[in-house]
């Protein structure tokens, strides 16, 4: 619920009726995650502290994704409840300047009361970014230096598109006990000289999928895995199957989508 309290459940919404809607992007090379953790600086840490010097009081958003260890985010969602429109007003003007150089508020508007960040969400979209090449004015991507099959990968890519079992995949240690099956309906690269972003959207998405994924996709790139090989991988289920993991540097979640009317309180005043 994006709380800190010992209330029970309707207690809690008497006493905190406003929920709010938190979009914010920040690049992840400095933060250990999202996901509040001790004595490591966290995306959530540093918006709780934030919120809690506003409110008065502890809160602890709830994000849509827990993004790792130096992934980026351009279209992070979270999510939390206070106590008035005042409260809220007082976020919409202040929060943004509170956040730290590499954290941007990009708004604060009130949501439905059911709005849930994480679980309300309908898809979320990634993106990973690579460079052919060495560029020290790029760090946020993974630099390459030999060539790819450009067909190749692309191929590999379309063999993810549709309903499947990821369980190669993600990592071992986080698979999910109600299955392993996600929706993907848009997966694949656009082609620059010497750039390639891919970009992959979800209904869900497993611990390390992106970056897996990515890496297996380099590997059939490089040559140093079959061409025409992801269709056995997925197969497979089984994260030895799979190709190495990318550095998280070049990932990034772009969007995060709602279906409509989900997100937003006829209510709600505008940032």
């Amino acid at each position: 619920m994006g709380r800190a309290s010992g209330l029970d459940d309707e207690a809690y919404r008497r006493e905190f009726p406003v929920r709010v809607r938190i979009d914010l992007a920040y690049v992840g090379t400095d933060f250990h995650g999202w996901q509040v953790q001790p004595e490591h600086r966290t995306v959530q840490g540093v918006l709780s502290r934030a919120l809690e010097r506003l409110l008065g009081y502890p809160v602890l958003p709830v994000g849509a994704g827990r993004t790792d260890t130096g992934v980026h985010a351009r279209g992070q969602v979270a999510h939390l409840d206070v106590r008035s429109v005042e409260e809220l007003e007082r976020l919409q003007r202040a929060l943004g300047g509170m956040m730290p150089r590499d954290v941007a508020v990009n708004a604060v508007t009130r949501a439905a009361p059911d709005f849930n960040a994480r679980l309300s969400a309908a898809a979320r979209l990634y993106r990973y970014r690579i460079l052919m090449g060495r560029d020290i004015f790029q760090p946020h991507c993974w630099q390459i230096d030999r060539p790819l099959d450009r067909e190749a990968m692309d191929e590999g890519a379309a063999a993810l598109l549709g309903r499947h079992d990821f369980t190669s995949f993600c990592k071992t240690t986080s698979l999910k006990e109600d299955g392993n099956g996600c929706t993907v309906d848009l997966c694949g690269f656009q082609w620059e000289d010497r750039t390639a972003i891919f970009a992959i959207r979800a209904n869900r998405f497993l611990h390390h999928m992106v970056r897996i994924i990515v890496g297996t996709l380099v590997e059939i790139g490089r040559g140093s895995r079959p061409r025409g090989s992801l269709t056995a991988v997925l197969a497979a289920r089984d994260r030895s199957a799979a190709g190495s993991m990318a550095p998280a540097a070049g990932l990034f979640l772009e969007e995060v989508t709602y279906p409509d009317p989900c997100g937003d309180s006829d209510e709600g005043v505008d940032p």
